[in-house]
């Protein structure tokens, strides 16, 4: 019940932040890791970077950091692909759903970024917290629902 409703919030999520129906230029999982330089990391090691880019955005927006929020949002926003298949994490039964959701969750996480970068630019530190609580609630989602799944 409890990955339902994390699923459900997730779908409630992308409905926000999509500005229309499916659109064609959106990107597969494969175009998205193929759009990405890749890194040699684990998927692991990426999502520990992705963590410390938002303490830096969120310890940036208390500070009124302009620069320490933009650094943070651009790790985020030009991360590079692992040095795997991300979905390879997932056994076998669950790779297919967790590489369907990755397109969704990258642009819903970019999204965020951008804006939280547009907003601490202007000092509107109001907004800017309020876009990165939305950030936060993206990786919190994937996390809730695939996070237990990893092999």
């Amino acid at each position: 019940m409890k990955n339902i409703m994390a699923l459900l919030s997730v779908f409630a999520l992308v409905s926000i932040v999509s500005t229309g129906p499916a659109q064609a230029q959106d990107k597969t999982a494969d175009q998205l890791i193929a759009s990405k330089k890749k890194a040699d990391m684990t998927y692991r090691q990426l999502m520990e970077i992705m963590g410390r880019a938002s303490t830096m955005i969120h310890e940036g927006i208390i500070r009124e950091n302009k620069q320490m929020v933009k650094t943070g949002t651009q790790v985020i926003l030009n991360h590079p692909a692992p040095n795997h298949k991300p979905w390879s994490i997932m056994a076998k039964a669950d790779q297919a759903d967790f590489k369907a959701t990755l397109p969704s969750f990258n642009k819903m996480m970019d999204a965020n970024a951008a804006r939280i970068e547009t907003e601490a630019g202007k000092g509107n530190w109001e907004e800017a917290t309020t876009a990165s609580h939305e950030l936060m609630s993206v990786c919190m989602s994937c996390h809730s629902v695939w996070r237990a799944r990893v092999q």
